[in-house]
């Protein structure tokens, strides 16, 4: 029987073992703090709660002219503590239940095939290592003059002890929490400024879908700050001052610092064990494996995008892999990136500029949710989708959308792009109605024509 070892206990990590042992191997997991990782209990998790707070009020009211007030904070602080620990309690009754030997402790690399386990009791044991999978995630980067406090500069981490709705908040960060805590907070009554050192906000999304999404943040009342990297973030004691490279100073209550994330790698000790890191990440192929053969490494370790489900299939991929199991490669580009702000974001595949320069000859279709009854009866009309095709065949290369539920519009696309369906096949697609499928009949009416 193979004996698989995993380091990490996040969503990556929780999934490789299950899959190992459903595949009949020898599974133990490592994690070196609670079970469920940072995704968990610091980042995903937590903003999951928020935003679902935000959408159950506007979903509820989307037409009321005097909408309910925003939610009790000691409410949403216990419903997030609540959700962390049932999401942890369901990983580990999973993992109990397959067999999975879970062991708390600090993994180091001592040598390509052993490992130096370091229990918080202050002992330590040597653990010889068939295969390895590392799935120790990612952590957020923090800058000299931009490192929260918990109190008026404050980071995911901190949003499960916040205390007070600030009057108002300077979002520094473009990304992905960025957007999604600015969307929360303006949602929230909250002021805002929003500052990133890019010419764009999301600068992974399709331009015109990021700058829609910027266009609906400044509609409702966020003050925008493109191209303005930020030199350093202080609390005054009554505030905070944001001090811009360019010498402009943003006064607020509070700052929120979300300037991106880095391979979490420092504890693990690669360079003994032969591992090749760059500054993206560990360097991986199509099926997880490093440049050592028995060494694997899957999710936020390997490098961006940081989401969940492309964690995962590398989790599949990679247990399949190094149980010399049959396993097709993973394929890039075909999981949904989705940004939870309201309007949502999401996309798959290529973006326009990387169709075109990867030499592809394109068809760009365009549909606006005003075109569809359900955008109309759910009080989301500003929104659209762009769809990507290979001009020659048809054949899908990617879509994006901005809106009400654009996640679940691209979820449906993602799985026609791994099929290798056509936008003839999607003229074919009949969903029942009225429902955000018309918003792809919307785009492909007329392709051909």
């Amino acid at each position: 029987m193979v004996h698989i070892v995993i380091i990490g206990g996040g969503p990556a990590g929780v999934t490789a073992a299950l899959e190992s042992a459903r595949l009949g191997a020898d599974v133990t997991l490592i994690e070196a703090a609670h079970l469920g990782g940072r995704a968990t209990w610091h980042s995903l998790v937590p903003s999951k709660v928020f935003l679902s707070a935000a959408e159950a009020l506007t979903a509820a009211h989307p037409w009321l002219e005097n909408p309910p007030s925003r939610p009790n904070l000691d409410t949403l602080r216990a419903r997030v503590r609540a959700q962390a620990e049932a999401q942890s309690q369901r990983q580990h009754h999973a993992l109990s239940q397959a067999g999975v030997r879970l062991i708390e402790a600090v993994a180091r690399f001592e040598g390509p095939h052993t490992l130096r386990l370091e229990f918080t009791a202050g002992h330590s044991e040597r653990l010889d290592v068939e295969r390895v999978i590392l799935a120790t995630g990612s952590e957020p980067i923090f800058l000299p003059g931009l490192k929260p406090d918990g109190q008026r500069l404050l980071a995911p981490r901190a949003m499960a002890n916040l205390t007070a709705w600030p009057e108002h908040l300077i979002m520094i960060g473009g990304g992905v929490t960025g957007s999604e805590y600015v969307s929360f907070f303006s949602q929230m009554g909250v002021s805002i400024t929003w500052v990133t050192d890019l010419p764009t906000f999301l600068p992974r999304a399709e331009p015109e879908i990021a700058a829609g999404l910027a266009a609906a943040m400044e509609a409702r009342g966020v003050r925008l700050y493109p191209n303005a990297p930020v030199a350093q973030a202080e609390n005054t004691g009554s505030g905070v001052r944001v001090t811009l490279q360019d010498g402009r100073t943003l006064e607020g209550s509070h700052a929120f610092i979300a300037i991106g994330r880095r391979a979490d790698t420092e504890r693990l000790n690669l360079d003994y064990a032969g591992v090749e890191v760059t500054r993206q990440g560990v360097v991986v192929d199509d099926y997880g494996r490093t440049t050592q053969p028995h060494i694997y490494a899957i999710g936020d370790v390997a490098g961006p995008p940081y989401t969940v489900n492309r964690a995962q299939a590398q989790a599949r991929v990679a247990v399949r892999h190094a149980l010399g199991l049959p396993t097709p490669p993973l394929k890039a580009n075909t999981w949904v990136e989705a940004v939870y702000s309201d309007p949502q974001v999401a996309q798959v595949g290529l973006r326009e500029d990387e169709a075109r320069r990867l030499g592809y000859a394109i068809t760009v279709l365009h549909a606006e949710a005003a075109q569809t009854l359900k955008a109309h009866l759910g009080n989301h009309p500003q929104g659209r989708l762009k769809i990507i095709a290979e001009a020659s065949s048809g054949r899908l290369l990617g879509a994006a959308a901005l809106g009400g539920h654009a996640v679940e519009v691209i979820n449906a696309l993602s799985l026609a792009l791994q099929a290798g369906a056509t936008v003839e096949h999607l003229m074919q697609w009949a969903p029942a109605y009225p429902t955000w499928g018309d918003l792809v009949r919307a785009a492909v009416d007329g392709y051909g024509v």
